[in-house]
């Protein structure tokens, strides 16, 4: 466990017992108002600070996430921020989609139609590598517009 998260828990545990110190004062207060007064005082005032401690401890925990390591990464980034950032899911879908269809659908069905014994198969494979091609063509052009 790293000292961060070792310290998000201990604040944690003085803020709760914190709140029941607050609550058996509560219970007690018409018994012992001056004492009970600088009692809530100081433990309003240790809330405070422990919720302060809390924060900072919560935003130095997560700051890092999410910053690139790599050079790579960092180029990346740059490059994707110059061009508005990253992209929709739509054209990420459609970016995924046609390199799969350029680097292994067609190539494979290519090959099949090369390599294949099959009658029927020899049939198919045309009208594949064709409706393959026009989905190509389709999602090409999307990209452009």
């Amino acid at each position: 466990m790293s000292k961060k998260t070792q310290e998000i828990r201990s604040i944690f545990q003085e803020l709760g017992s914190l709140q029941k110190r607050i609550e058996n004062l509560k219970s007690q207060a018409p018994e012992l108002e001056e004492k009970n007064s600088r009692e809530i005082d100081e433990i309003s005032f240790n809330l405070a600070q422990n919720l302060t401690k809390l924060e900072f401890w919560f935003n130095s925990l997560y700051a890092y996430n999410g910053k690139s390591k790599s050079v790579a990464k960092k180029l990346s980034s740059r490059q994707n921020g110059k061009k508005g950032g990253r992209p929709p899911k739509k054209i990420t879908l459609l970016r995924q989609r046609k390199t799969e269809l350029e680097e292994k659908i067609l190539p494979s069905l290519e090959h099949e139609l090369k390599f294949t014994d099959s009658s029927l198969r020899l049939e198919q494979l045309p009208e594949e590598i064709k409706n393959a091609s026009l989905e190509l063509q389709k999602i090409i052009q999307e990209l452009e517009n």
